[in-house]
């Protein structure tokens, strides 16, 4: 089964690869963008990791 994203009009579910969302007929901007499902997720992540790492490095350096 295809990733779904949500449509940004109408927010249906719609897959990634989709061309147009079949409730409301907008533009899917994800595939026109090259759009990636998981990349916030990745992001989101990431990011986390690197707030933990800066707060751990704040705490082990000298004072």
């Amino acid at each position: 089964m295809a990733d779904r994203v949500k449509c940004l009009y109408c927010g249906e579910k719609i897959p990634a690869d989709s061309a147009h969302c079949p409730k409301c007929g907008a533009v899917s901007h994800f595939q026109e963008r090259g759009y990636r499902a998981g990349v916030r997720g990745k992001f989101i992540f990431w990011f986390v990791v690197l707030v933990i790492v800066c707060a751990i490095m704040i705490l082990w350096l000298p004072r």
